[in-house]
């Protein structure tokens, strides 16, 4: 079992703040993809996926920042992110702030090739971790978690929150025949097949979704309900790096998240889907945890 970690992702939405940090965007104020290589991906439009947040790590003895996992921004205060990253964290490994906004992790001001530039990476210290009381780390389930920042951050064209599948339309939506997108800055594959642990820039990857039976028959561990299965094509996959980034897919045109990047058997191989958390086996979880 391989986790998705080294250690197991509009003006007028500047306008627009919440009053209470415990509130959930609606829909129209979140998941709004205002553009038109995880394993395999390919590098997004710089104000592509704006709920993108990167977990930043500090470790004792090591002078740099340490990015191991990633999360999805759902309100003004909170991040969505996988329990694995969270759980059972010591005082020399911690993480110590959530960074929104970010593209190219080797620049300190983003900018394509067309000269078109984006605002500066906001980094948020982290006021409280909450892992999932039942999460297991043998098994990975209940792989889900939240992270609240110490303060609200504000809307822009580069940071925005994704939907949570609250509605009936979008919680009903039938994953095993959805195309999904996951995003990233994990692991990336070279010609030659060998791995570079890290992209540089924001990458992303479209994945088809795999039935809970397919994906069973995949595994010698049991795959159950709350979980959420996608991908088994060659060569396209979350890996390394990509946990707790969230898979989505547009309903009405709007982004809503459906997994969080738990594990698998290696990455990008034929006939082996990655595995997620199931967002909608959680939403009652997350919604009691906003605070």
């Amino acid at each position: 079992m391989i986790t998705k970690s080294v250690n197991c992702l509009l003006v007028l939405l500047g306008l627009l703040s919440f009053s209470a940090s415990h509130k959930l965007p609606e829909p129209g104020t979140c998941g709004i993809q205002v553009s038109d290589r995880i394993y395999g991906g390919n590098i997004t439009s710089i104000d592509s996926y704006p709920w993108t947040a990167i977990l930043v790590f500090r470790q004792t003895g090591y002078k740099s920042d340490l990015f191991h996992c990633g999360g999805s921004l759902i309100s003004n205060r909170y991040v969505l992110t996988a329990a694995h990253c969270t759980d059972g964290l010591s005082k020399d490994y911690r993480i110590e702030r959530v960074r929104l906004g970010e593209w190219d992790l080797e620049s300190e001001t983003d900018c394509n090739s067309e000269s078109v530039c984006t605002d500066p990476p906001v980094d948020v210290e982290v006021e409280s971790i909450i892992s999932h009381e039942d999460f297991n780390r043998l098994t990975l389930r209940n792989d889900v978690a939240l992270i609240k920042l110490k303060h609200r951050v504000n809307f822009t064209d580069f940071i925005s929150p994704v939907c949570l599948p609250l509605a009936d339309k979008a919680r009903t939506l039938d994953t095993d025949h959805t195309r999904f997108t996951a995003v990233g800055w994990g692991n990336t594959e070279h010609k030659n097949g060998s791995y570079e642990y890290g992209s540089r820039y924001k990458l992303h990857v479209f994945l088809n979704g795999v039935s809970l039976e397919t994906c069973d028959a995949a595994y010698d561990e049991d795959i159950i309900d709350s979980q959420l299965c996608a991908g088994a094509e060659k060569g396209k996959d979350t890996c390394q790096g990509d946990s707790g980034g969230g898979l989505v897919a547009p309903v009405d045109g709007l982004y809503y998240e459906y997994g969080v990047v738990s594990w698998g058997y290696g990455c990008g191989r034929k006939g082996v889907p990655g595995v997620y958390t199931r967002v909608t086996s959680f939403l009652d979880w997350i919604q009691n945890h906003l605070k």
